[in-house]
């Protein structure tokens, strides 16, 4: 890990400590980034865009924003709950576990657990075939912190 100026070694533990844990991944990856900045917005973000975070998405039905002033990508709760890889580790595991899967622990899976973990946070149990939209906010938070070495993602399936 690099050197760190100490403003911003303080930052980054005072930023740790408000979350109440962290990984030395999380850790490592906070060392890199100012954590009380959310993902810089798009250059000229969409109409539909009310955060100025999101990112026009492929297909019509992913244009969706979280809405808000200031971006649910900005939240402390949204950074522990769909940003964490040691949570997105047990939530692999858990699904696994209910299905009689073998864990699998690569980008595509932890978008995946990270999107889960969204939808649970914010819209609760959906249920079988019963699927939401998640902000493109959101959705480029999440490819940023594990994105697809070919640079192509999975467009949003209604069920």
């Amino acid at each position: 890990m690099a050197t760190l100026h100490p403003a911003k070694k303080d930052n980054i533990l005072v930023h740790l400590l408000s979350m109440g844990r962290g990984s030395l991944d999380f850790t490592k990856k906070l060392a890199d980034e100012d954590p009380n900045d959310p993902e810089p917005p798009a250059e000229e973000a969409p109409d539909w865009c009310k955060c100025r975070v999101c990112m026009p998405m492929s297909s019509e039905e992913e244009n969706v924003c979280c809405k808000r002033v200031t971006c649910i990508t900005s939240y402390t709760s949204f950074a522990n709950i769909c940003l964490d890889r040691d949570i997105w580790e047990v939530c692999i595991k858990a699904r696994c576990d209910i299905r009689a899967d073998k864990f699998n622990f690569s980008g595509e899976s932890f978008r995946k657990a990270a999107y889960r973990q969204f939808a649970l946070w914010q819209y609760g149990k959906l249920g079988r075939g019963n699927r939401k939209v998640i902000p493109a906010c959101s959705v480029r938070r999440i490819r940023a912190q594990y994105p697809a070495s070919d640079g192509k993602y999975m467009d949003f399936r209604a069920s």
